[in-house]
């Protein structure tokens, strides 16, 4: 049986750390399925198209990323990227309402490399509203 990972976010946009966490993902697992997930949370979903991703599956999803996984047809582990200790904590915290949600969930967090630590999508949308930033994106 394939060790598949899932690598979930919202990807807006999808950026050189998301790629770092990416590729260092492929190393672990047999093949890496990345979710483009919609946030109810957040009004500019999808705003960013995902870059052609060399081959890799790319599949959106809408709603709970837990429900979705129940959707798939084989076992996935979720991967999830930290750039930080406040990545840390939030995703510890999300961690806790995965379990609720689904206890026998399996999560893998990685930890991105230090040149794109100082990374994130919302970041990224203010250095675009001043034409900066284009370079950060994948």
């Amino acid at each position: 049986m394939a060790n598949i990972g899932l690598y979930a976010g919202s990807f807006n946009p999808f950026h050189k750390g998301h790629l770092n966490i990416l590729l260092k993902a492929e190393r672990i697992f047999d093949r890496v399925i990345v979710g483009r997930g919609k946030n109810k949370s957040k009004a500019d979903d999808f705003l960013y198209p995902m870059p052609k991703l060399d081959g890799r599956q790319v599949v959106e999803y809408k709603g709970l990323i837990t429900k979705f996984i129940d959707t798939l047809p084989y076992d996935v582990t979720l991967i999830r990227g930290l750039r930080n200790s406040t990545d840390l904590q939030a995703e510890l915290t999300f961690y806790r309402y995965l379990q609720y949600l689904k206890p026998d969930i399996k999560v893998v967090s990685i930890f991105c490399d230090s040149e794109y630590e100082h990374i994130s999508s919302s970041g990224i949308k203010e250095l675009l509203s001043e034409d900066r930033g284009h370079d950060l994106i994948v």
